[in-house]
């Protein structure tokens, strides 16, 4: 059927279908662009809302009121990568203004790299500590040997091999100190071609180096000590002791040796006069507040060592070494448990 238009033209019946089947095409495509608008201003609504404040004018007040937007929700493992982003920016800032290490306090514990540069007397290694132990070699031959403040641990390496020690454990507070030496003891490996279980035990597999400070945090931890050495090493360490540690941590020191040795066990004792402390106090504030501090001084503590607070048997002196440097000539002192 034909049906007439708004000009009054006859539109033929097939005209018709296809007028329709354009018009629903049409509708179509402009029902998705419509969706696509809408979709549009709402992204943009909610990117405005998150990253501008709105302000909203309440009636009856006169200032404006500020609505805050919070920022989107994250996951747990999201604000962790975050905040370590923030923590590494906010290192490498410091990094560039990085205060200058004080020398003094970088050798508070007497730990010199260079010290057995003045102990030693000719370009080969010699310290002349080892002519005076030479006049006991039995005191060290087949013993277990425990050091400590070792430094770089030339010394240590010679007397185990010098006087045959069936072990030794060199123990310092510097890690790079005890580093150092444990690298010289690898080399020294290396360049003897020998597996450890050709060694058998022997130098220089019998030599280790271990980081640790040996005044420890609570008396209260020397009731878990056990006898396990038979000769205790302390040369030149007692000043340092008590520069950081005062007089209560060189006693706890003194008391740990003792128990830390075997029945018959031998302390060998090198320690630096009082007028040497003086030289040192002004290293760190802490320091010259524990020297001030200090009541226990040097001539008291072979009483100390015999008394019932410690409980050494006996003590005798060893010999004294006759360096050019006057400030090494100390005393050596051997103090035996029974």
């Amino acid at each position: 059927m034909d049906v007439e238009n708004n000009n009054n033209t006859i539109v033929p019946a097939i005209k018709q279908t296809q007028f329709a089947e354009k018009r629903k095409v049409i509708s179509e495509e402009n029902e998705d662009n419509q969706i696509k608008r809408l979709k549009h201003n709402a992204i943009e609504f909610t990117t405005t809302e998150t990253t501008v404040d709105a302000t909203q004018h309440v009636p009856g007040e006169d200032s404006p009121k500020q609505v805050v937007q919070r920022p989107p929700a994250q996951s747990p493992k999201k604000r962790l990568q975050l905040d370590n982003k923030k923590v590494g920016a906010h290192n490498n800032s410091n990094n560039n203004h990085k205060p200058k290490q004080n020398k003094n306090e970088t050798f508070m514990y007497g730990n010199y790299k260079q010290y057995y540069g003045k102990r030693i007397l000719d370009k080969d290694f010699h310290d002349i500590r080892l002519d005076v132990f030479a006049t006991q070699p039995q005191l060290f031959r087949d013993k277990q040997l425990l050091d400590i403040g070792c430094n770089s641990g030339h010394l240590s390496i010679q007397i185990v091999k010098q006087f045959e020690a069936k072990s030794l454990v060199g123990l310092d507070i510097d890690r790079s100190l005890t580093h150092d030496a444990q690298m010289a003891i690898v080399n020294i490996k290396r360049a003897s071609n020998l597996s450890a279980a050709a060694a058998a035990g022997n130098f220089p597999y019998n030599v280790k180096f271990v980081h640790g400070n040996y005044v420890l945090e609570d008396d209260v931890l020397l009731e878990i000590e056990r006898p396990q050495y038979d000769v205790i090493l302390c040369l030149s360490v007692t000043k340092w002791i008590h520069l950081n540690f005062c007089d209560a941590g060189l006693k706890q020191a003194f008391r740990r040796m003792f128990l830390q040795l075997r029945p018959g066990g031998k302390l060998v004792l090198e320690p630096q006069s009082f007028d040497t402390y003086k030289r040192r106090k002004k290293l760190t504030d802490k320091i010259r507040e524990n020297y001030n501090s200090i009541q226990f001084k040097p001539e008291d503590f072979t009483a100390y060592l015999l008394g019932a607070e410690v409980g050494f048997a006996s003590m005798e002196l060893m010999g004294q070494p006759e360096h050019c440097n006057a400030g090494f000539k100390r005393p050596i002192q051997i103090f035996s448990k029974n």
